[in-house]
């Protein structure tokens, strides 16, 4: 009897494990493209958004320079642009990578990924240095310019996937 219970608990335990650490099926080649791009349309939107925020913020400081726009108001087109920034570094966070995509089209997503959240991340301390008397207009652009140079990275990355998968012409 003791051996029949532990013979079951060995069946069991090999049948709850083969189904338990499956691999996702691998994807279509239309299904590949179809992910890829949906991932591509989500950075893309994102990129937008922070583009948009980017120059509103800074036409409020133009406005403000100019005396066209009060203490109040600037004060509110920070607080605006610095809702922004860590809206889109929780966002970008959040995109997902689709399971059963081939192994080097996940990798460049993922890449490509943490690069949008590094550099959604980097704006976001920007514009919270933004109202800061500690930092200069020079570093405030110099901040931004470096959170461009992640995205440029994270754009390359995604570009590749997408070459990868043939929805881009190689270079």
């Amino acid at each position: 009897m003791r051996k029949a219970l532990l013979a079951g608990a060995a069946i069991a335990l090999v049948l709850l494990s083969a189904c338990g650490g499956k691999e996702p099926a691998a994807l279509s080649h239309e299904d590949v493209q179809e992910s890829v791009q949906e991932f591509y349309n989500e950075i893309s939107s994102l990129d937008q958004t922070a583009k948009t925020s980017l120059n509103d913020f800074n036409e409020a400081l133009a406005s403000y320079s100019g005396g066209s726009l009060t203490a109040d108001e600037l004060e509110k087109a920070i607080e605006k642009f610095q809702d922004t920034a860590s809206d889109l570094s929780d966002k970008a966070d959040d995109v997902e990578v689709a399971p059963g995509l081939p192994d080097n089209v996940e990798k460049l997503l993922n890449e490509a990924k943490d690069s949008f959240q590094k550099a959604y991340e980097i704006k976001k301390e920007a514009s919270q240095s933004a109202d800061s008397p500690d930092v200069t207009a020079e570093q405030f652009n110099q901040m931004n310019k470096n959170a461009d140079i992640v995205m440029l990275y994270g754009i390359s990355k995604l570009n590749q996937a997408r070459e990868a998968i043939g929805l881009l012409e190689p270079k």
